[in-house]
């Protein structure tokens, strides 16, 4: 491998770990604080890309206006889920959650591919549908992008949960939600707006693949896998932690797909959740 091709092969590996750092923070901040393991993330995250696509190509809205707008409109669907599902599971073994939100999962793939079949689509506004050149090293502008967002979003998060009284309430609960409730905590609205942002989380994860990658409804469990890779690498509930997974797990993808042939990319991310899993349960942190 010459020296411009691991610089470009690196430039790829975090820009792509940044892109999946979105699409798991979501998934660690419900599992980390609520206990939740929300099967239906990456359903969520696919359904959400599904809507930004439509505002973007069918109703014309700017992509990058219409990245607040379907985050917004996905928070609120998720206070509905909270109301509706997760309240009445929430003290149930977790098992039954499983089961619930593997159907909620599976509700969810088939309205999407019900209204927008099993198409695969991919937002590209031309203002972003370029290459930024460093001498020989190009980067996509729509990458380098979705990357910021991605940057200020858990820099943001990280602010939220470790300066502000909220934030500290919320990791109050997620340490034990009984005792959060003895000291005047509102574990009952706290956990409503847990689940509401990431929902809202994974909705800003979907309009990031929606501008970086192809997609399709029914691939959602590939992201899914992803996902819980980066969670299960980086801990539950650290926006640091999940940054860093995210990009080990782009560095991986990124260099396996230039030393190996493109195939064993699939192979070699699932041998390593296998491995996380066996090996490393708690995460980096």
């Amino acid at each position: 491998m010459s020296l411009n091709q691991f610089m470009q092969t690196l430039a790829n590996g975090l820009l792509l770990g940044c892109v999946y750092a979105a699409f798991a923070l979501g998934l660690s901040l419900v599992l980390g604080i609520l206990g939740l393991v929300n099967v239906a993330h990456s359903a969520i995250l696919i359904l959400a890309a599904l809507v930004y696509w439509q505002l973007v190509n069918g109703v014309g809205i700017d992509p990058l206006l219409a990245i607040p707008l379907v985050v917004a409109a996905f928070f609120l669907a998720g206070t509905a889920l909270e109301s509706t599902i997760v309240r009445r599971i929430e003290r149930e073994p977790n098992t039954t959650a499983l089961l619930v939100f593997f159907g909620t999962m599976v509700a969810i793939e088939s309205i999407a591919v019900l209204v927008w079949t099993t198409d695969t689509r991919t937002v590209r506004p031309a203002y972003l549908d370029t290459v930024w050149r460093f001498g020989q090293i190009g980067v996509p502008v729509s990458r380098v992008v979705t990357a910021a967002l991605t940057l200020v979003l858990l820099g943001g998060l990280h602010v939220f949960l470790t300066r502000t009284l909220t934030g500290a309430a919320i990791r109050g609960m997620a340490q034990n939600r009984d005792v959060a409730a003895m000291v005047g905590i509102r574990v009952r609205r706290l956990g409503i707006w847990v689940f509401a942002a990431g929902t809202a989380l994974a909705a800003f994860g979907g309009t990031v693949l929606a501008l970086v990658l192809p997609f399709s409804p029914q691939e959602h469990v590939r992201w899914l896998a992803w996902a819980f890779l980066i969670v299960i690498v980086g801990g539950l509930g650290s926006t640091r932690n999940t940054l860093l997974a995210g990009l080990l797990v782009g560095l991986v993808e990124a260099f396996v797909g230039v030393l190996l042939p493109f195939q064993y990319v699939y192979f070699v991310v699932y041998t390593l959740l296998v491995v996380a899993l066996l090996a490393r349960r708690e995460g980096l942190g």
